[in-house]
């Protein structure tokens, strides 16, 4: 029940319309039951006279006939236009609810955290969206209606029948809760079946979407015959709990018309032999047996509504607990939200952890305004968790992060986002034209900061040998790109927020060493000197870097200048010696052992980033 209140309670100014159709049901069965009393009108105070005294003349009585069958006419019309109403008013207070309610949803999706949206599958993120805002639509526009309208028939019948005949009445109720007990044993039943059946297809819509997105892994390993078998078992289970859930209805719905038929015949029987008793009139038995449809109807219709119902109910949990969800990570009330920021960043004893995994180990790092830092270390190192602090993307367990002093904490995200420009390794292109790319972080800037940031990341060149330059639409993920055009696109969107403090997670990793060094060259050349946090694997990325740091094992074991590092002829020292083509079979190894980790530190890395940075 607590489900149907709070689907009602989303519906908004909508609200009033789906009301209104109810109260038009209201209207439509009370002049349901009009009819048969004007048919009994006509059989006993017209036909039957007729028989009794054969003087009367056919005049007087298509005198008496006519208005009446006039009125019978206008009440078929007005009756039509009613539900015709009814159901103009249903689809658009359904239609405006789920119109509001998915973009509620799509608005709390959009300010998760990272966390939720990666313990989340998202083919199950989807259907909420989608599958289930349907199924609830479906249920306002539909089924509530359908449960509304069939209490109204029944007690509008039961007035009438209880006016005419207590005893007929009762007759007729004795079968009800034989309908009742079938009907609660066919909910508990369906409920668990539905509830299986959704989440099923999730598990389904996740197969097509890692499919989808990963086609070209799939190809490059010829796994598309075991991505097929994977989706036709995920397909098969969904096809047989739809099944079962069918098969439940089918061995109850039989009952519940039985028991309906079983009200017709009963109505048939009694109410002739309470006519043979003189108890009731045949003008009677004709409007009782005229409206039995009115109570036997809703009991025919009981595990339809019964099916819907439960499957709103489940659709309607799985959609309240993603609306309740609340993100991780908020801006605090009065956050800073107005000063300038100036990128100078600061570590204080910042200790992160995942699933008791330390990532990150008690890290103490100043890092002065228009600094450009090198960060690397062994895969699972925690180079990438370094910089999700700094825009909150991740809080630590202890220790603060603070940016020109301030506690990111205490910075609405927002304004903090806005000022740090990000671009990561696994680039993320939408399908849209490759300007709006470039602009995504500044929709509004205008075209000569898009050209000059695609210059810098030298991206320029090979836009404009695209067929429409600027105005080409990327593929999906940037399909048609290849992973240097991809990386440099990302670099070009980052560089477009001219934000003060800027990220590159490997940004260069597919560009080669020419076109790495005409980046570096462009970068130094920008007026806004950005701090500038650079994340990479090759060396000659953070070579020219004002300090590299080192991390191993969540904690910094090196820092220095490049000639600095080598002179100290560590893991840094080793990496050189290897990338130059001058190591030793000793280098070699001595970089195996400094690059040791355990498997559940490079699990922890790949939940907290996405990756195995």
């Amino acid at each position: 029940m607590k489900e149907i209140v709070w689907a009602f309670s989303m519906m908004g100014k909508s609200k009033w319309r789906l009301y209104l159709s109810y109260f038009l049901s209201i209207i439509f069965n009370i002049l349901v039951v009009i009819d048969p009393q004007i048919l009994s009108k006509i059989v006993n105070g017209i036909i039957y006279p007729m028989f009794e005294d054969q003087s009367i003349p056919t005049s007087t009585v298509l005198h008496q006939l006519l208005p009446l069958l006039g009125l019978a006419f206008g009440l078929i019309v007005v009756r039509s236009l009613l539900r015709l109403w009814g159901s103009i008013l249903r689809e658009q207070a359904g239609q405006e609810a789920t119109f509001e309610l998915r973009n509620d949803l799509y608005k709390k999706l959009a300010l998760q955290s990272r966390s939720f949206l990666m313990s989340n599958r998202s083919g199950d993120l989807i259907n909420k969206c989608t599958g289930d805002i349907d199924t609830i639509f479906q249920f306002i526009k539909w089924s509530s209606f359908s449960l509304f309208d069939s209490i109204v028939m029944v007690i509008a019948a039961l007035i009438v029948f209880f006016a005419i005949s207590w005893k007929f009445t009762l007759v007729e109720l004795a079968l009800a809760p034989f309908a009742f007990l079938i009907a609660v044993k066919l909910g508990k039943t369906v409920r668990p079946i539905f509830a299986a059946a959704r989440q099923q297809l999730s598990k389904l819509n996740t197969v097509v979407t890692e499919n989808i997105n990963g086609n070209r892994v799939v190809r490059a390993f010829c796994r598309e015959p075991f991505e097929i078998e994977k989706f036709d078992k995920e397909n098969n289970r969904y096809y047989q709990m739809n099944l079962d859930a069918n098969k439940a209805w089918v061995t109850y719905s039989p009952y519940m018309e039985t028991v309906g038929n079983l009200m017709n015949g009963a109505a048939i029987i009694i109410g002739s032999l309470m006519v043979i008793w003189n108890q009731i009139t045949v003008g009677d038995l004709i409007v009782l047996t005229s409206l039995t449809w009115m109570i036997n109807q809703p009991f025919l219709q009981l595990g339809f509504l019964i099916n819907d119902t439960q499957r709103f109910m489940v659709s309607c949990e799985r959609v309240h607990e993603l609306y309740e969800s609340q993100p991780d990570i908020v801006s605090p009330e009065g956050a800073v939200k107005d000063n300038e920021i100036q990128g100078d960043i600061d570590f204080d004893h910042v200790s992160l952890s995942f699933d008791g995994n330390q990532v990150l180990k008690d890290i103490n790092l100043h890092i002065p305004a228009g600094t450009t830092v090198g960060i690397m270390g062994p895969t699972g190192s925690g180079k990438s968790s370094l910089f999700n602090l700094i825009d909150r993307f991740v809080d630590p367990d202890k220790g603060e992060v603070r940016v020109d002093g301030i506690n990111v904490k205490q910075y609405d995200l927002q304004h903090l986002r806005h000022n740090v420009g990000i671009a990561l390794q696994d680039v993320f292109l939408f399908s849209d034209t490759v300007e709006s790319n470039i602009a995504y972080g500044v929709p509004d800037t205008p075209m000569s900061n898009v050209y000059s940031s695609a210059i810098d990341a030298d991206a320029d060149s090979f836009v404009r040998k695209l067929p429409d330059q600027y105005d080409t639409i990327v593929g999906e993920r940037g399909m048609g790109l290849s992973g240097g055009q991809k990386q440099r696109l990302s670099l070009a969107r980052a560089l477009a927020v001219n934000a003060p403090i800027l990220i590159l997670d490997d940004t260069t990793s597919a560009v080669d060493l020419e076109t790495e060094k005409y980046i570096q060259s462009q970068l130094k050349q920008r007026e806004k000197k950005a701090t500038t946090l650079i994340v990479a694997q090759r060396i000659s990325s953070v070579k020219n870097a004002d300090i590299i740091l080192i991390l191993k094992d969540g904690r910094i074991t090196e820092s220095g200048t490049h000639q600095e590092l080598l002179e100290k002829k560590g893991y840094y020292y080793t990496i050189y010696r290897i990338q130059q083509g001058i190591a030793t079979a000793e280098d070699i190894e001595e970089a195996r052992r400094q690059a040791g980790q355990t498997v559940q530190a490079r699990s922890a890395r790949r939940v907290m980033t996405g990756g195995e940075r």
